[in-house]
């Protein structure tokens, strides 16, 4: 999620690293998950029901101000449906890659995703929630040249960016090699590749899937271990990789 921009200016925080969530599942799996620090949390006046008392449940047990307000203050705040829910927390956590490794060593099966200059955020989101979905324990996000785990991400993953460790490198080839040093199987999302089910799973795997229009770049895939796809039925020649990301991961957690 970014930081809070000017264009928000009324609501600026003393702390520049504060951002907002808004959205009932994004804001109730924040305050689930304990993994970043809330600062405060706005409601509409007059909401209530369902999720929304889970929330204001959890705020309370964990100390949080709850401030009632007026539907267009919170539209004032944040760029899109808020659902009449805003939390100010703490920016979004990633962790280096190196830590990430030193404390992943006595795991014997971990599974990754790795994002390789994916622009549109809100397929971000899908590859996020997907993720979370089938117990994908972190995703490596290339720090240039792909869209932020922002706001619209967090929106469209509806919270699940709280459940994944959020791995940020400055160069994806160079964090692939590394991986594949610490026992990790680098596979590559490629339609042309070999049919998943026929890929014998190893027990720590890198699943790299590649940006919208041009998929992977060709450094990326030079540094795959293999390319692996899923063969299409219809006319239709490719998947949203939001999609595909699905569809990969399904298959893939199928046969283990």
């Amino acid at each position: 999620m970014r930081p809070y921009n000017s264009h928000i200016h009324a609501m600026n925080p003393p702390d520049q690293q504060s951002e907002f969530v808004f959205g009932r599942r994004p804001v109730f799996e924040l305050l689930q998950t304990r993994k970043r620090s809330l600062h405060k949390l706005w409601v509409v006046e007059g909401t209530g029901g369902g999720i929304i008392e889970d929330v204001l449940r959890l705020a309370r047990e964990q100390g949080i101000p709850i401030e009632w307000a007026r539907r267009e203050r919170l539209d004032r705040m944040v760029p899109g449906h808020h659902q009449g829910l805003v939390a100010q927390a703490s920016a979004t956590l990633y962790v280096e890659l190196g830590d990430f490794l030193k404390s992943a060593e006595a795991a014997k099966a971990l599974t990754l995703l790795a994002l390789d200059e994916i622009q549109d955020p809100q397929n971000i989101g899908a590859i996020l929630r997907a993720a979370a979905f089938f117990g994908v324990q972190a995703a490596v996000v290339p720090r240039w040249r792909s869209a932020p785990v922002g706001e619209t991400a967090a929106r469209a993953s509806s919270g699940a960016i709280e459940h994944l460790q959020m791995i940020r490198v400055g160069n994806l080839v160079q964090a692939l090699d590394e991986l594949r040093e610490a026992g990790f199987e680098i596979l590559g999302a490629e339609a042309g590749g070999v049919p998943l089910w026929e890929h014998q799973r190893s027990s720590r795997t890198v699943l790299v899937m590649g940006n919208e229009g041009k998929g992977l770049r060709r450094l990326v895939r030079e540094h795959c271990d293999k390319l692996v796809g899923i063969p299409r039925q219809g006319r239709l020649d490719s998947l949203n990789v939001g999609a595909a990301t699905a569809v990969f991961l399904y298959e893939f957690f199928r046969n283990q």
